[in-house]
């Protein structure tokens, strides 16, 4: 009976969590214009590092094109997207985490504090454009393989995904050759899989990937085209 006590009033927390969220979320989507594209990393980068440093870049050449930036709402790489984005082009979708704590303090319309990680996750890629993984520890794999699987199993809508590190960066090209040795050519995964994944190690290259499947979106929302 305990047990069934403990799920109800986990239910209950739920469903008042998701009314918040999605009144939240509606006003958050009425501040912003364009695409949405969502930024994960490590919480543990630190300010200076080159891939905080990129990402800061990528977050503030999203932000010139048009592009609302959402991250975690945590230090590190998610804190570097934002400082480059700006305030006023970043959303995000906390969790609290001991030791990850965002630098500066979040506008409450553009960041909402969740309490589970499917939640979290779920707003993080939900109806976005673009996403963008820098290195990560156990988290930022989680993501990324959330995403996977949802595209995969056709729950959710396929995107340009981008693997990005700096020049020099070897976790991206090892985890592709670990991925294609021991699991598609083992039958265990299917190619598709990583079909819509690319890598850049760079911010041009990393905007060249998002332009490139998603039919010159950058170089539309720049006039360009």
């Amino acid at each position: 009976m305990q047990t069934h006590n403990g799920l109800d009033a986990a239910l209950r927390s739920i469903a008042d969590e998701l009314t918040v969220v999605r009144d939240w979320h509606q006003v958050s989507r009425s501040l912003e214009q364009g695409r949405f594209a969502t930024v994960f990393g490590s919480a543990r980068t630190e300010r200076g590092a080159p891939s905080y440093e990129m990402a800061r870049e990528l977050g503030e050449a999203l932000a010139e094109r048009g592009w609302a930036v959402v991250t975690g709402g945590g230090p590190g790489i998610m804190q570097a997207a934002r400082d480059g984005s700006g305030d006023t082009r970043s959303r995000s979708v906390r969790i609290e985490i001991p030791g990850e704590e965002p630098e500066t303090v979040l506008d409450r319309t553009r960041a909402i504090t969740v309490a589970t990680f499917a939640l979290r996750k779920l707003l993080l890629i939900h109806d976005i454009d673009a996403l963008f993984v820098f290195p990560g520890g156990v988290g930022t794999f989680d993501e990324l393989f959330e995403v996977l699987v949802q595209q995969d199993t056709g729950r959710l809508r396929r995107i340009p995904v981008v693997l990005v590190e700096p020049e020099g960066g070897r976790l991206w090209d090892a985890w592709l050759r670990f991925m294609d040795e021991h699991l598609m050519q083992s039958g265990l995964a299917s190619p598709s899989v990583l079909a819509n994944l690319r890598s850049a190690k760079s911010v041009d290259a990393a905007l060249a990937a998002v332009a490139e499947p998603a039919g010159r979106a950058l170089a539309e929302m720049d006039g360009r085209a």
